[in-house]
């Protein structure tokens, strides 16, 4: 089975279709047309009745690029990281469906022109699991026998992601709040630990509170060293990854990197708790909703910040 978002103009709706498993990206398109007319391609035109003037169709939007692409493996979707496929044209004119296989609630975002869109899955995927996307595509004047694929990708989850520790969480943050020790004893300052992903707030010399994290992954890592609180808002944009970022707190001037809650995109779908403990940001350090306000309350521009 697969779940089809079916998307037309901002507008999504989810139901189940029982289809074959598609193999290799096709990035040919065509549209099987009503009976007594031609089947359309991008490159000809919808056939009219004898003495009347030829409408020009329009060509069939084809897909550019998908990420992750192709047979790629080890891959970890994140609200920084998602599926992202992108078309050559507007599909305004047109109903798209992706498919993911095997079957799993999605969510999507697209760009004002319908030329790229981002998809994420509302639920962690297994491990080791292959998993195929297949891009679907008809016009919107005709009926759903005209669905047309015009492109797959397929991709592979890693066979191990690192997970929270065996004790609970409470448990875990309990144990940093009592063992981790202040660098700095004087004022509030705010410790990370990177190995274990979890964040002390520290007040002369005492813990106060400590929460988990998700800081850089693997290549995009969380920079080590002391720094401080470079300005705050409570409401960030982040014009690179096209979302924003709750509770912002800058660690460096340029706010390459900072501190700041679970990240959202415009349609207010939120990244999900399930991965803090896991370092899977883009070098920034996360913090789930509640943990993230106070931690905002918490520091004033110039507070400390040590990363270990």
């Amino acid at each position: 089975m697969y779940v089809v978002v079916r998307l037309f103009i901002g507008v999504v709706s989810i139901v189940l279709a029982a289809l074959s498993t598609f193999g290799f990206p096709s990035f040919g398109a065509s549209v099987i047309a009503d009976k007594g007319t031609a089947a359309v391609t991008p490159t000809t035109r919808e056939m009219a009745p004898q003495g009347s003037v030829l409408a020009v169709a329009t060509p069939v939007p084809k897909v550019v690029s998908i990420s992750p692409t192709d047979g790629e493996q080890e891959v970890l979707l994140d609200i920084e990281d998602p599926i992202i496929v992108r078309f050559d044209s507007s599909v305004k004119d047109f109903f798209v469906d992706f498919r993911l296989d095997p079957s799993v609630a999605v969510t999507y975002e697209n760009n004002p022109e319908k030329t790229e869109f981002r998809l994420l899955p509302q639920e962690s995927l297994p491990n080791a699991t292959s998993h195929t996307l297949s891009v679907f595509i008809k016009r919107r004047d005709t009926d759903d026998s005209t669905y047309s694929m015009i492109a797959s990708s397929q991709f592979t989850t890693p066979k191990e992601v690192l997970t929270q520790a065996q004790q609970s969480v409470a448990h875990k943050l309990a144990e940093a709040k009592r063992n981790t020790v202040a660098q700095i004893t004087q004022g509030r300052y705010i410790d990370v630990t990177l190995a274990s992903q979890v964040m002390v707030l520290f007040e002369d010399g005492k813990a106060l509170d400590a929460h988990l994290i998700s800081s850089g992954k693997r290549g995009l890592e969380t920079p080590k060293g002391q720094f401080k609180i470079e300005n705050k808002t409570k409401r960030a944009w982040s014009k690179s990854y096209g979302l924003y970022m709750p509770y912002w707190m800058a660690l460096v001037p340029s706010g390459k990197f900072g501190i700041h809650e679970l990240p959202e995109w415009p349609n207010g779908y939120k990244e999900g708790a399930s991965h803090l403990g896991i370092p899977v940001s883009h070098g920034c350090v996360r913090l789930g909703v509640g943990p993230a306000q106070r931690t905002w309350d918490f520091a004033d521009i110039g507070t400390p910040v040590i990363v270990h």
